[in-house]
């Protein structure tokens, strides 16, 4: 069989469309079971080998671990900006809708649920990192703002 070879830029749009798909695509099965989206990102965040509680507070360990997961999941590069300081870390990024919008439309889910999947992952952090959370979710644009306590 000859199959076409891959550049590494090739690779990492693949393996964003597949992180997008594995997330959207368990939230569906999740759905056919009775979970709701906020409460499968929620389950999603707590199961992780994450130790959230032992973060407590810790900015800059959440900041690394959501940049990451932003960047492998959406793709956004420079457009997400992150900022922190003693005691506020701000994600700004772009729509997660948008950069999930291939994906949204092939698993049928609306845009709410992504975001509601968003809402859960962070609940998880507020509930067991010892940290507060406000999420703006725009139009263009998204907003995640984490303080601590």
């Amino acid at each position: 069989m000859n199959l076409p070879e891959a550049s590494l830029e090739d690779l990492a749009r693949l393996r964003m469309y597949e992180c997008q798909g594995t997330l959207l695509g368990g939230l569906k099965v999740a759905q056919g079971l009775g979970i709701d989206a906020e409460e499968y990102g929620y389950r999603m965040m707590m199961e992780q080998g994450i130790g959230w509680a032992k973060l407590c507070g810790d900015l800059e360990k959440i900041a690394r671990i959501f940049h990451e997961h932003y960047q492998v999941s959406y793709g956004f590069g420079p457009a997400l900006a992150v900022t922190l300081d003693d005691a506020t870390l701000s994600f700004d990024m772009p729509s997660l809708s948008h950069a999930a919008a291939g994906q949204l439309r092939h698993w049928r889910l609306p845009a709410q649920a992504l975001e509601d999947v968003n809402r859960g992952f962070w609940r998880a952090l507020t509930e067991n990192a010892g940290v507060t959370v406000d999420m703006e979710f725009g139009a263009d644009r998204h907003r995640v703002t984490v303080q601590r306590g």
